[in-house]
């Protein structure tokens, strides 16, 4: 059984002002599961964007609005968003908190479309 740490996943600073790290996908021996720890500071985003798949999206710290089609939605710690395949979404800092999500896919290779 692998055990992987976050200390050493992949480190991808985002467009809007955040980090992910990429703890699972199909490099780490996955077939079917893309996992990552993402941080939001404050003003920090995550672009509206799309997937083939849906996304579960884990609050595990802070606040944040969530952008689910045309909804906003402020989701806080303990609160999962469910964003379906091809429904346009975000994530958006507005507090004065650091933010963190664990985003999960049905697949080992995420793939993502950047929307308006």
């Amino acid at each position: 059984m692998p055990i992987l740490n976050k200390k050493d996943a992949q480190k991808f600073e985002l467009l809007g002002g955040g980090v992910r790290w990429t703890i699972l996908d199909y490099q780490k021996g996955s077939e079917s599961l893309w996992v990552g720890d993402l941080s939001l500071p404050p003003g920090g985003s995550v672009e509206t964007h799309i997937h083939k798949t849906e996304e579960a999206m884990v609050v595990i710290e802070g606040e944040l609005d969530a952008i689910l089609g045309d909804e906003v939605i402020k989701v806080s710690e303990g609160e999962t968003v469910l964003a379906p395949k091809g429904i346009r979404h975000a994530l958006i800092n507005n507090s004065n908190t650091n933010a963190r999500v664990i985003a999960i896919f049905p697949t080992s290779k995420m793939e993502k479309t950047s929307v308006d």
